[in-house]
């Protein structure tokens, strides 16, 4: 009963994953947490995406922006690989937390219309912010979709978004496999439960796909800023008692 429910969750959140351009992990995370514990997820988690974002990558193909992809390609690999490495031995607590004011904060894009939502970004931009995002990801598990904002104010459509975004994943998700494997945390469990969601999550990027094609690029955005907003709330909330004992100990 315990998989039948994540396997449904998780059916659901991967077609809202890919009409938010991604925050499946965040979502998925406390059903996760319950069937395999706390620290299976980030692994389980590694697998799943990476099976949901190789569907979304045949999917857009054609529309991936290739360039972008390049400059992404290299901080993807070292900040996945050291943030799996400090996955064991940091507390990623105030990251947790951090992370998810910078969600909440994106709210004020809501009444953007145009297609660029505040400042100009340029290509070469994204090779910092993908080490530092990579790197989060690897330690915390997933963040979400932290980069979304960067995708839209370059001036992507959703579907370019939506490939490019995932074409990145699946270099991101391998590298921490891979280091998570390399690191002793792929245990059989782990490949067992990031299969199956993996699988649910392909076939809900299909749905997702032929929804995505209904709506315009305003609601898209719109959808985006959305979801950021409340991938960041539920961050603030999964690390509530952290912030309780931080309030109790001022």
């Amino acid at each position: 009963m315990q998989l039948l429910l994540v396997l449904l969750g998780a059916f659901v959140v991967f077609i809202l994953s890919t009409l938010t351009g991604g925050g499946a992990s965040l979502l998925l995370m406390p059903l996760v947490a319950w069937i395999v514990g706390v620290k299976a997820v980030a692994p389980v988690m590694a697998i799943s995406i990476g099976m949901s974002s190789t569907s979304k990558v045949l999917f857009f193909w054609r529309y991936i922006d290739w360039k972008l992809f390049a400059w992404l390609f290299p901080s993807t690999i070292v900040g996945s690989i050291l943030g799996a490495r400090m996955f064991a031995i940091l507390s990623a607590d105030y990251l947790q937390l951090l992370i998810g004011l910078v969600l909440i904060s994106t709210v004020f894009q809501w009444n953007k219309t145009e297609k660029r939502t505040g400042w100009k970004v340029k290509a070469w931009h994204f090779a910092p912010m993908g080490l530092v995002v990579s790197f989060l990801s690897g330690l915390i598990g997933g963040v979400g979709p932290l980069m979304n904002s960067a995708y839209l104010n370059y001036g992507m459509s959703k579907e370019s978004l939506l490939g490019t975004r995932s074409a990145n994943a699946i270099l991101l998700h391998i590298t921490k496999i891979i280091s998570y494997a390399y690191f002793g945390y792929i245990t059989g469990e782990v490949i067992k439960y990031g299969l199956l969601i993996g699988f649910s999550s392909m076939i809900a990027v299909y749905f997702g796909k032929i929804i995505l094609a209904k709506i315009s690029e305003l609601i898209f955005r719109k959808i985006v800023v959305a979801s950021m907003v409340l991938s960041g709330i539920l961050m603030i909330w999964k690390n509530r008692e952290f912030i309780f004992n931080l309030l109790s100990m001022s």
